[in-house]
Parts: structure tokens; sequence; C-alpha cells
């Protein structure tokens, strides 16, 4: 895990509050593309997988990617960046969107009865702070699914596999299955593990407990 002081911790947020103009859907170009489209596609299976919800949230939602397959009564997208919003309200006009920060969601505790997080918790100084906080708003016995880049060795090769990214991205990690049962564990039950798309994506599932 890379170790920050808490002025860049400061700084990490402030790019990806205001510093990254990045469009998910359309700007992908070339392996990046091909990547994404892996990542969608492995996230839609999931959730169709498992049914339509009653309230979903996506969260750090960016412009609409994985939203868009979300089959809820009530979906409700959040990422700190406004610019990520206005886009993907323009694309989901059936969602809901709210800026605001994973560490302090504003909603009640045990309101969402499925979340997804993909490509997230890799960018976070305190994810056990952010996972907390999903716990936080989830049902009993709701559905937890993300991702997080793998620790994968292609990973180096990261400015080549994404060349229309914005090579200013301050800060990210990437987890062993060990390290990130290890952080899902604090908070969630049953956890299933898998590598996708070239073994580069790690997905998770998991539950929140029921109380005994």
């Amino acid at each position: 895990m890379v170790e920050l002081s808490h002025n860049d911790a400061r700084s990490v947020k402030r790019y990806y509050v205001a510093g990254e103009f990045y469009d998910w859907v359309t700007d992908p170009k070339a392996l990046e593309r091909i990547f994404h489209w892996g990542r969608s596609t492995v996230a839609k299976r999931l959730i169709r997988r498992l049914g339509r919800s009653q309230f979903a949230l996506d969260i750090g939602c960016g412009t609409g990617l994985i939203t868009r397959f979300i089959e809820s009564s009530q979906v409700v997208g959040i990422d700190i960046n406004r610019w990520n919003l206005a886009r993907a309200s323009g694309r989901i006009p059936d969602a809901d969107f709210v800026q605001c920060d994973v560490e302090h969601l504003p909603f009640r505790n045990g309101l969402a009865d499925f979340a997804i997080c993909t490509e997230v918790v890799e960018h976070l100084y305190f994810p056990s702070r952010a996972l907390g906080e999903i716990a936080r708003v989830m049902r009993p016995d709701g559905t937890f699914i993300g991702s997080v880049p793998s620790s994968n060795p292609l990973w180096r090769f990261r400015n080549i596999l994404s060349v229309t990214h914005p090579q200013s991205e301050p800060f990210h990690n990437n987890f062993s299955k060990s390290r990130l049962r290890e952080l899902l564990s604090r908070f969630f039950g049953e956890t299933d593990l898998f590598y996708e798309n070239l073994l580069m994506n790690l997905f998770f599932t998991s539950r929140i407990p029921t109380p005994q």
C-alpha cells in the first residue's frame, strides 16, 4: 500500500473533486476501451444475477458507466466530482445523483439493499472509513459488489494500456486477494473474490451480516 501524508491525502481529494474531467463512457480509446468494456460487462453480469433491488447506490459512479445497468426501484449515483454527475444525470434521467464524499454518505442507516463500487477503493487514502460508511447505509443481508485493480504485474504498463486517461492521477493502489479480503471482512460477512479482465480486476461480492 502507498503511504501518504495528510497533506498529500487532501491534495488527492482536491484532484478528484475538481481536477478530473474524463467521461468513462465515451473517452476511452484503444486498449483502454477494451479494458473498461470488460469491466462494465462483468459488473452488468453480476447486477443481472442479483435481480431487481429496491434501493441501489452506485458509489463513485463517475459518468454512469455502471449506473445505467442497475435494475432497481430507486437508483442513486454518488460521486465527489460535480462534472461527472452532470454527465451521468444527462445520460441516465431515471436515476438520482448526489455529490458527496464516500467517507460521509448523506443517507440514513440501513437504507440500501444493494450497492456497487467499481474502481474507487484504490483511490482512497482511508478505504476503511469509506467501507464502514457503505456498510452503515446498507440493510442487513444487503449485497455489495465492486472491483479494484489487482496486483497483476500488467499494471506496470498502465501508461500503454490507458493512453487516453489523464496521466495526472495522483494516487492508485493495487490489491491482492488477501489484502482486499481483510479490508472487507471488517464490515461485511460472506465475501467472494475473483479475477476478471486478464486478471487485472479483482471483483468482489459481499453481504451485510444479518443480526442474530
